[in-house]
């Protein structure tokens, strides 16, 4: 099934120069999903196959580094640091 883009998805779009990605938001689940362009999503596949685990470390590291910055309850949840054994 192909369904159509609706108005407003084509004009989210055509806001980012057809490139997105646009997040849309199934109202009754609340479930998030990205629109991209076709071309984009395949680039993104092949990338994304020929990605070594290690490759992806920096990537993640700047990740988590950007959503621990923008997190209220870090702090709470990391606790007290473990002492740390004798070398």
């Amino acid at each position: 099934m192909t369904p159509d883009l609706t108005d407003q998805q084509r004009q989210a779009l055509h806001e980012t120069n057809d490139a997105g990605p646009v997040t849309i938001v199934d109202p009754a689940t609340h479930t998030q999903y990205v629109l991209v362009r076709a071309d984009v999503f395949q680039e993104l596949q092949h990338w994304a196959r020929d990605l070594e685990p290690p490759d992806a470390y920096p990537l993640v590291d700047r990740i988590m580094t950007e959503d621990d910055a923008n997190d209220p309850l870090l702090a709470s949840y990391q606790g007290e640091a473990l002492p740390r054994e004798p070398a």
